[in-house]
């Protein structure tokens, strides 16, 4: 009768703003205001006041904080975030503190999960945006 409303992450391609493509590799850290994909290789932390989507051959090596995460990829760090979606190609090593997490059969992950109900990504004390 009563039904909870799912957090749906809706990126679409025209909301992203920037793409590393696969054969890239960044090295120091990513701030960005709008939506960004990773494809490629990002060793360093990102912050993104809206979203990342890290894809399926994307890789990241450091901390991550933003409003809305999808991991076809793999993280290798922290993450602070408000909805998280964990789809079945992705891995996670680290540590998570979250609003919302979504995670698809074969998905791998590693590490504590910390759920809370007020936002992450704009949590002054730890965001440096």
């Amino acid at each position: 009768m009563f039904h909870k409303k799912k957090a749906v992450i809706d990126i679409s391609i025209e909301n992203i703003t920037t793409i590393i493509a696969e054969d890239c590799k960044v090295e120091g850290n990513i701030e960005c205001k709008e939506f960004i994909r990773i494809d490629g290789q990002a060793l360093g932390n990102v912050n993104s006041t809206c979203g990342l989507v890290i894809g399926q051959k994307g890789s990241i090596k450091g901390d991550i904080r933003t409003k809305e995460l999808i991991v076809y990829g793999q993280i290798d760090g922290d993450i602070f975030v408000d909805n998280l979606m964990l789809k079945n190609s992705g891995s996670i090593i680290g540590n998570m503190q979250v609003k919302s997490f979504q995670v698809e059969n074969g998905a791998l992950y590693k590490g504590t999960v910390s759920m809370e109900q007020s936002s992450i990504s704009t949590n002054k004390k730890e965001n440096n945006l």
